[in-house]
């Protein structure tokens, strides 16, 4: 009963490391390294003469069942690892046939070689983690017959056959150090042929024989942790400015272990962690920036700090529209700019292109004389000079008259004739003076010849350009002027006459 008392203690430590643990600082348990991993249990057998791993029928340690290992591997990071795996041991119901009496010493040494792969499930002190590989197994036993299974010691012929199959298992890792850990570990290997292990084949359990162990053992990494050191701190050389983001970065010595934690404090309560940071300081200001490094589990660190000013943005001026408040204005019309522009204030100039000028957000000018100008703004901040122009034309002043006239007078001509008369000339005289008053107004000079007059069209050219002649003969710039004969008229003017077909329309255009 003791046997079996001292057996159940260790199943259930084993179990119980796998409950959940309360939180715990991370630790480093090495990687990029060999390892060796010496172990020490009790093996059990599962398989056509045993059925259960804890049943030893009250005789565990007549034969102790003792199981012995050893592991080298590489452990790739902290997390997984790749290891080469040896065992023997004794398995004291492999080939016990269920006997009644002890008469018989049946072998029961077993050996076994496997890679195996490993992977840690947390990194805390006490990581559980799981195993599973493939491997070759051998030993000699008893092949099963009825004399040799009555115990009596005849009849019982030796074997020597190998096996081969699949492990699987988990445990528990205890972190001594970073290079030293403790583990409980539990795990089975499925072996193929079926009577390869135990000398009887399938007895009704499985197709597989399953030999496996409950041990303790040691890990040792052969290498060690090397301090991290750092070798450079970049920060910038130059005054930053405030809302631009800046990079920081650091470096330590090569042969450092890895993995090498970083961490930034950048003197306004924010951090960042890794070997290059990038910060945005809000406000303006002196701030020192700290940066340490560490690795071993927390165990070796190192730090470096840099001053760091940082000033308010200068930020471009950019002048995105221009704006007048009258585009055509006359020459007795005050026309006001603005503009809109991003960026750092800054002095505003403006050139109204008449040789005047001005300065402000906003500025206010009237032109003396008609014509087109270029009007610029240039905008003058910390970080330089930034300009825009516009177009604007300027009409000469009118009357209002000149606004609101809607027709003018027409002239009228002798039959056949396109000679001005007196009484058309001084029709012609009264739009003359509206034409010369209103250098705005352009017109539409349109020719008509009656019903029964020689060659209408012609006579209508004509009547049009003798009219447009005298506005143009007494001052009117012809381009103001369009002329046109209209042919034979179909109705008469608003005047009515002896002659109302027999004229010249003069039609204000703007």
């Amino acid at each position: 009963m003791k046997k079996l008392v001292l057996l159940f203690l260790f199943t259930a430590l084993t179990a119980a490391g796998l409950l959940p643990q309360s939180a715990s600082a991370q630790v480093e348990r090495g990687s990029e390294t060999v390892y060796i991993r010496p172990q020490v249990g009790i093996s059990y057998y599962m398989g056509d003469n045993e059925k259960s791993p804890f049943n030893f029928d009250g005789d565990m340690f007549d034969t102790f069942p003792y199981n012995l290992g050893a592991e080298l591997g590489y452990q790739f990071t902290p997390s997984y690892s790749l290891g080469l795996r040896f065992t023997t041991g004794q398995y004291t119901q492999i080939t016990d046939f269920e006997a009644t009496t002890d008469a018989t010493d049946h072998p029961n040494s077993r050996w076994s070689v496997g890679l195996v792969a490993r992977k840690l499930l947390s990194d805390k002190k006490i990581a559980p983690y799981w195993f599973a590989g493939v491997g070759i197994g051998g030993g000699t036993s008893n092949v099963y017959s009825p004399t040799c299974a009555a115990g009596t010691g005849t009849g019982c012929v030796e074997q020597d056959e190998m096996t081969y199959g699949a492990s699987l298992g988990f445990g528990l890792d205890f972190f001594v150090n970073s290079g030293t850990s403790f583990f409980l570990q539990t795990g089975v290997n499925a072996m193929t042929p079926d009577d390869a292990a135990d000398g009887r084949d399938d007895n009704g359990f499985s197709g597989l024989d399953f030999l496996g162990a409950h041990v303790v053992g040691l890990k040792f990494n052969f290498k060690r942790v090397q301090p991290v050191e750092l070798t450079d701190m970049i920060c910038p050389a130059d005054v930053v400015d405030a809302g631009t983001p800046v990079t920081f970065t650091a470096s330590h010595n090569d042969n450092a272990t890895m993995p090498v934690d970083y961490l930034w404090t950048f003197g306004d309560g924010s951090s960042a962690e890794g070997m290059t940071a990038t910060h945005t300081f809000t406000r303006a200001g002196d701030y020192t920036v700290g940066v340490s490094a560490s690795n071993g589990s927390g165990k070796y660190s190192s730090a470096m700090t840099c001053a760091v000013s940082v000033k308010d943005p200068c930020l471009p001026a950019a002048i995105t529209s221009m704006r007048a408040s009258n585009m055509s204005p006359d020459t007795q019309t005050a026309v006001e700019f603005s503009a809109n522009v991003t960026g750092t204030d800054g002095e505003w100039r403006w050139d109204f292109g008449d040789g005047s000028t001005g300065t402000g957000a906003s500025a206010t000018h009237t032109y003396s004389e008609a014509g087109t100008y270029t009007v610029t703004l240039e905008v003058e901040n910390c970080n330089g000079v930034t300009s825009r122009t516009m177009t604007i034309t300027v009409v000469p002043y009118e009357a209002a008259i000149c606004r609101e006239l809607t027709e003018m007078n027409s002239a009228f001509f002798d039959r056949n004739s396109s000679a001005i008369t007196e009484e058309g000339r001084a029709q012609l005289q009264e739009n003359l003076e509206i034409l010369l008053e209103c250098p705005n107004l352009n017109v539409r000079v349109e020719g008509w010849s009656a019903p029964g007059e020689r060659r209408p069209q012609e006579l209508s050219d004509d009547r049009a350009r003798a009219v447009e002649q005298f506005y143009v003969d007494n001052g009117v710039s012809a381009s103001r002027i369009v002329s046109t004969g209209m042919g034979r008229s179909e109705s008469g003017s608003k005047k009515e006459g002896l002659a109302q077909f027999r004229r010249v329309d003069t039609i204000p255009v703007r």
